[in-house]
């Protein structure tokens, strides 16, 4: 049989198998998995293995989802881009440099902003009016899925206190 490309071994393996829920060790030749077991596995160990030693930590199966949002990077760009920024004075000094270098502009889009650089994890309306209290402001952040508005943006979403969160999502307040 061939040998493995990476062995991990010495962990309690989850195999989501009701006919074999315990292993120590587990093979992987290309990308598939080849051997799932106990020292047998280590059969399958030659000179160009990679091992790991799990060090009695628990190895579980997983799809990982590593994805991108190109287009959305790319309007980042061209607009209000806060994706080399890190703290909130700075997020704040570039949004209103941003505002300032483009009066004509009706909103101030763009986005970038991470939630780690704010306490609880979440900006608040008041931080963006204010920087730019006459025009709506909407920035997503990094990863897409939230937006930070002021004051302005909610007022012409007409979105309240009392608006109802939508299905699948959360307005903060």
């Amino acid at each position: 049989m061939a040998k493995a490309d990476l062995v991990f071994t010495h962990g309690p393996v989850f195999t989501v198998d009701p006919a074999r829920t315990r292993a120590t060790s587990l093979a992987v030749i290309g990308d598939r998995i080849a051997a799932v077991g106990h020292d047998e596995v280590r059969e399958l160990v030659g000179p160009g293995t990679e091992v790991v030693d799990l060090t009695g930590k628990l190895l579980l199966p997983g799809f990982q989802d590593s994805h991108v949002h190109p287009v959305f990077a790319g309007v980042e760009m061209a607009e209000c881009d806060l994706t080399e920024t890190v703290t909130v004075d700075d997020y704040l000094a570039r949004i209103r440099a941003y505002a300032d270098a483009h009066p004509d502009r009706e909103w101030i889009t763009g986005g970038g902003w991470s939630m780690e650089s704010f306490e609880g994890g979440l900006p608040t309306r008041q931080l963006l009016d204010s920087v730019v209290p006459d025009r709506p402001v909407f920035l997503a952040n990094r990863d897409h899925h939230g937006a930070w508005a002021n004051t302005r943006a909610l007022e012409l979403a007409g979105i309240t206190a009392a608006t109802p969160d939508p299905a699948d999502g959360r307005i903060e307040r």
